[in-house]
């Protein structure tokens, strides 16, 4: 069994002999840093860096260019599939009930209604079973269509 050069330290720097064992084995097929680091008694980090400023470690191919993604397709925006602006449904019926957001309780439908710079601005405030909203304005919140 070959003697173990002594592991390289910051005050001492990498030794000859370790730069020499570290130079035979990177080459190796099949020897990963972290193998060379335990060999020697440091880092893998210390191998891998040593092994950078030693010109040894060989630059990777370039990868093969990805293929240019297929144009996006839009659809025509048109008065047909324009969505309506999201206004509480009729069937909601409601006037604003709660006229501050710090008034509602935690399990109230937090929809605001009107204008928040208009008088008679509001939240909906009925019972939501799910918070922030009730049913109806859950509805309306996550419409897929």
């Amino acid at each position: 069994m070959t003697r173990l050069p002594p592991p390289p330290t910051p005050a001492r720097g990498w030794s000859e002999a370790a730069i020499d064992q570290l130079r035979a084995l990177w080459g190796r097929p099949g020897t990963s840093a972290a193998s060379i680091a335990e060999r020697l008694g440091v880092s893998r980090n210390a191998v891998l860096g040593k092994a950078h400023r030693l010109g040894l470690s060989t630059p990777r191919a370039p990868r093969a260019p990805k293929p240019p993604r297929p144009p996006r397709l839009r659809r025509p925006r048109g008065p047909a599939t324009r969505r309506a602006p999201r206004e509480a449904p009729a069937e909601c019926g409601l006037d604003p009930l709660v006229a501050r957001l710090e008034a509602l309780p935690r399990r109230a439908c937090h929809w605001p209604i009107g204008d928040p710079r208009a008088e008679g601005f509001g939240f909906c405030g009925r019972p939501a079973r799910e918070p922030p909203y009730c049913e109806v304005h859950r509805a309306l919140a996550h419409r897929t269509g």
